[in-house]
């Protein structure tokens, strides 16, 4: 068994890159309106199921118009062994959600669910309810069923989905406990190229799975059989499937098990989370960095009222847009600040402090007595604005 990396078991996204992305954009309209017919013809299966007996005739009728909705077309692999029909339990590898219905239309197998679904459409799916709650009352259910009919058992003992490129998920044990033989089972599956969307991927959720099954064309399945493995020992036995099926694939084997999966799940969500609050955060904080026009009008402000600290200029203006309506808020008082120190002010020009001086002094003098509110903040105002004419050379203009 090689140990590698559990990421590489696993898609994180189901659509391909590069042309191909640009290939199923171009598809998308043609896609979703088979999406909406498989869906509606779905629907007519379930409600004939529901309404006609169960027959034979009947069953097959629903198989075939789901591999329709579906989109699947079931290939046996020519290279492979026949069916023994002696042989009722058949392994498997996963490699989507519907490989149930695979592996019934190829090897005539039921698999164990917990669906309690019409008869017909049970048989016409490869579906069998059986009671799950736990490991030995499923094996006592599977071998129950086994012994009262023709029809072999389908079991994947990965448990849960990879994708079939790099490992296997390692094969839980208790499947080979069932028979001392049983059949191994390779499943592979193409869709075509200029829609080359995955069967699944890393967290993906069912429904989501059955949808893109509907969304491509077709996708093709092969089922390929292997050579009957028998072995009294299931320790033994798992490890020998588990092997073959893995060198049919050109794949290895792994020790990551679908509890090692669960965990990997469980961080890949936490990270995508983790990576959209800080996404979030970085967009919100670059709504409040200061575009250049508005460091240009916060220097304007700052030239008018030179005592006002940058940081109140600038919170002003991101909301009001506009040097007059700051500079008429911060005299009103709208806009409460603590006067900057000459320590901490950008030093003006050397016209700018005598005539910045100079009103200093006159306004410490009397010639504001008596004046109004407006008045004297209309003359601040005119005062300000002569000494940003007068810095700009702007007296000609």
């Amino acid at each position: 068994m090689s140990q590698i990396d559990i990421n590489e078991l696993f898609d994180e996204s189901r659509f391909p890159s590069g042309w191909r992305l640009f290939s199923v954009l171009l598809y998308l309209p043609i896609g979703l309106i088979l999406v909406l017919f498989r869906l509606i013809v779905c629907l007519l299966l379930w409600l004939i199921a529901a309404i006609l007996p169960d027959s034979q005739a009947l069953r097959l009728f629903l198989n075939r118009g789901h591999a329709f909705a579906f989109g699947v077309i079931v290939k046996v692999s020519p290279d492979g062994e026949q069916k023994d029909e002696q042989i009722h339990v058949v392994i498997a590898n996963s490699i989507s959600i519907l490989d149930y219905f695979v592996l019934s239309t190829a090897a005539k197998t039921m698999t164990p669910s917990l669906l309690n679904l019409p008869d017909s459409l049970s048989n016409a799916l490869g579906i069998q309810k059986m009671n799950m709650n736990n490991k030995d009352v499923l094996v006592a259910e599977i071998k129950r069923f086994i012994s009262n009919s023709k029809t072999s058992i389908a079991l994947q003992p990965e448990l849960d989905t990879t994708n079939s490129r790099k490992a296997l998920l390692k094969f839980n044990t208790w499947p080979f406990c069932i028979e001392p033989a049983v059949q191994p089972v390779v499943l592979q599956a193409w869709r075509p190229e200029f829609v080359d969307i995955q069967l699944t991927s890393i967290a993906s959720i069912w429904w989501m799975d059955i949808i893109c099954f509907m969304f491509v064309p077709y996708t093709i399945f092969t089922v390929k059989f292997l050579k009957v493995k028998r072995n009294t020992d299931a320790h033994v036995l798992v490890r020998e499937v588990e092997k073959d099926i893995a060198q049919n694939l050109k794949i290895e084997t792994s020790l990551h098990t679908i509890s090692d999966k669960a965990e990997y799940i469980k961080r890949h969500i936490m990270e995508e989370v983790r990576n959209q609050n800080q996404q979030n955060s970085i967009i919100s904080d670059s709504q409040i960095v200061p575009s250049m026009e508005i460091l240009r009008m916060v220097r304007q402000v700052s030239e008018v009222l030179p005592l006002v600290p940058h940081n109140v200029i600038l919170k002003d203006l991101l909301k009001t847009r506009n040097v007059d309506v700051t500079i008429t808020n911060i005299l009103d008082g709208i806009v409460t600040y603590t006067p900057e120190t000459v320590s901490t002010t950008i030093a003006p020009s050397s016209s700018t402090n005598k005539r910045y001086a100079s009103t200093m002094k006159l306004n410490s003098n009397n010639s504001t007595v008596g004046l109004t509110f407006k008045e004297k903040k209309a003359k601040m105002i005119s005062e300000a604005r002569e000494r940003y004419i007068e810095k700009h050379f702007l007296k000609d203009c």
